[in-house]
């Protein structure tokens, strides 16, 4: 009885990893390491520019958006590792050393850590714009909102030089990028898009992620490592979604706490 039992289990075991990574073969993983080694070797990207193209959520991020679990470089990885396993290749790319890439996320909580009185203050300050912008996010249809200098973003549509568009994913992709773009000549952001995205960088935040549960406002980003705040209508922060992994939370007042994620 316990032969079958074990062989049931493999079947069932073995069938799971045939359906949940079955795109292995296509090598998606490979083909957008390559297509970032090319893009930084070709227009000489300064690494300053690298981490600011692969913030959370920003053009260059790998990591999955669907999926907590994926299959990439002949192992499973959960999402949140994706873009530390890019940052991690690339930092050897622009000569830091193992210590000076170790260091560098830890680093950056710590600053998330030393701005959270600053970034309160801010937000109290401010806390009728933050509304406002909480209240159109939460009427829009849309999920990520991203206003960096030279890059906006509305879920997968990208604008670069008054230029929109999109990433060609394949449907068996779990990845948010790859080595295609198309671009949309007849798209262009709505008036309340804009009116999101100025708000975003009224506020000095980069970056809206809306959950579920709530919105996150990213103030900056490394990996997928983040600071800024998170709006909630229950007076509770989440801390089940596999795209922010909550180190510390602090409630600032019944709708808005300051996290850090790592």
């Amino acid at each position: 009885m316990k032969k079958i039992i074990i062989i049931i289990i493999s079947l069932l075991i073995n069938v799971s990893f045939g359906q949940d990574f079955k795109y292995k073969e296509n090598q998606y993983d490979l083909k957008i390491y390559n297509y970032l080694v090319e893009q930084t070797d070709n227009d000489s990207i300064s690494f300053s520019r690298f981490l600011f193209n692969t913030k959370p959520f920003s053009k260059w991020d790998i990591r999955p958006l669907k999926n907590e679990k994926v299959w990439a470089m002949d192992t499973i990885y959960s999402a949140s590792e994706i873009p530390n396993f890019i940052f991690g290749s690339f930092t050897k790319q622009y000569g830091l050393t193992q210590k000076e890439a170790l260091e560098k996320p830890n680093l950056f909580l710590k600053k998330g850590e030393n701005k959270k009185i600053e970034l309160n203050d801010f937000l109290k300050k401010n806390i009728k714009e933050f509304n406002e912008l909480t209240k159109l996010l939460l009427k829009t249809k849309n999920f990520i909102f991203l206003n960096q200098n030279s890059i906006q973003r509305i879920d997968e549509i990208f604008k670069v030089n008054e230029i929109y568009w999109s990433y060609l994913i394949p449907k068996d992709s779990p990845y948010p990028i790859s080595t295609e773009i198309t671009i949309k000549k007849n798209i262009k952001f709505s008036n309340k898009q804009n009116k999101i995205l100025n708000l975003i960088k009224e506020l000095k935040i980069y970056s809206t992620v809306k959950t579920n549960e709530g919105i996150f406002f990213i103030v900056d980003g490394l990996t997928d490592n983040s600071y800024g705040f998170y709006f909630t209508q229950n007076n509770k922060i989440e801390t089940d979604n596999f795209l922010f992994e909550i180190m510390k939370s602090e409630k600032i007042n019944n709708n808005y706490f300051y996290y850090i994620a790592n």
